[in-house]
């Protein structure tokens, strides 16, 4: 039977299977017989990892960490060829001489790459465990095909916001609608005179709005506010990303927006209402969202909780049922000095 014929029956993984037992028969019974040893097999795994580079999946990682595990025994057996030879002779009474030296030094060297070995591993096994509880909390996107829920209409809270920056608000600083969809608020704040700029992750609508001549970039809201600097905002407003955020990720934005905006100016919640959120998100977005709107008394109890204050709750419709709401908080004035050590000798 020709190989073409073999490989074209119905007996081809059987052969297969034969041949490579047939193979690892043949490496134990010359491992066995001191052909190949452990430093002989050493040099081929790494002559081999050296030309084939590892990748990033949990199969290559574990096959690189076994590989470190057999790299990491350091042997005191140098390779000397034949005593028969004059060179050999020469390298056997070198190794001789010097071995009571080198066996101390590997000694130890085997000691110490035993433990990184051992910490390597549980490191390994905690990160796994790790892995798979934020795979839990936290789904994988889809990156373009990702469906992200509407964001609160903020048109019904133009008037109050724009008063509420505008003519409260420090002169001077810029103010940041954050997830500011089509604009609509930076229109309005620009037109009484406050110097606002908006940041979407993407949407259609803000795109058109960056096209139509706004100061609209596209940002993700957290790492754009930790990029900020302390205190460099006027005020800040955010919607859109508050109705999704996983817990964890609310909590870091209400203390970094505490930090950014500058003394006497606003943070502005506008958010959905739970009860509404479902049926304006819809069903899919509802499922992949990472997270769920908060009520407002929520929203103002996080907000009291970075040491903002002045805190109000605007629902919409005023009367009835609201399906979203703005929860207005200002940051309090820097106090004089005098004030401050008064304050301080007081509590003491």
């Amino acid at each position: 039977m020709s190989p073409e014929d073999l490989f074209e029956s119905d007996d081809t993984a059987a052969y297969m299977e034969q041949v490579r037992r047939e193979i690892a028969d043949e490496v134990r019974r010359r491992r066995a017989a001191g052909d190949f040893p452990p430093s002989f097999e050493r040099r081929l795994d790494e002559i081999f990892a050296r030309f084939t580079p590892a990748g990033t999946d949990d199969g290559q990682f574990a096959e690189t960490l076994k590989l470190a595990d057999r790299s990491a025994y350091f042997d005191v057996k140098v390779p000397i060829g034949s005593r028969r030879t004059v060179k050999g002779a020469a390298r056997y009474v070198l190794w001789h001489a010097e071995a009571w030296f080198v066996n101390y030094v590997v000694t130890q060297l085997n000691r110490f790459s035993s433990g990184v070995m051992q910490v390597l591993h549980l490191l390994d096994e905690r990160l796994s465990v790790l892995e798979k509880d934020m795979a839990v909390v936290l789904p994988p996107l889809f990156g373009d095909a990702e469906v992200l829920s509407p964001a609160a209409d903020p048109t019904p809270y133009l008037e109050i916001l724009c008063e509420e920056i505008a003519s409260r608000g420090p002169a001077g600083l810029r103010v940041l609608h954050a997830e500011c969809g089509s604009g609509a608020l930076v229109t309005a704040l620009c037109d009484a005179g406050v110097d606002a700029y908006g940041i979407d992750p993407g949407s259609i609508d803000a795109d058109e709005a960056a096209r139509a001549g706004l100061d609209v970039r596209r940002d993700e809201v957290l790492g754009h506010l930790e990029s900020v600097p302390v205190e460099a905002l006027g005020s800040l407003v955010l919607s859109g990303c508050v109705d999704r955020m996983p817990v964890v990720d609310r909590r870091r934005l209400v203390r970094q927006a505490e930090s950014v905006v500058a003394p006497g100016g606003a943070v502005v919640i506008v958010g959905t209402m739970p009860s509404a959120w479902e049926e304006t998100a819809g069903p899919v977005a509802a499922d992949l969202a990472p997270g769920r709107p908060f009520y407002p008394e929520t929203w103002v109890h996080l907000l009291a909780g970075v040491g903002l204050a002045e805190i109000g709750v605007q629902l919409d419709p005023p009367s009835g049922e609201p399906r979203s709401f703005a929860v207005v908080a200002r940051k309090p004035a820097a106090r004089s000095s005098k004030a401050a050590v008064a304050g301080a000798a007081d509590r003491r």
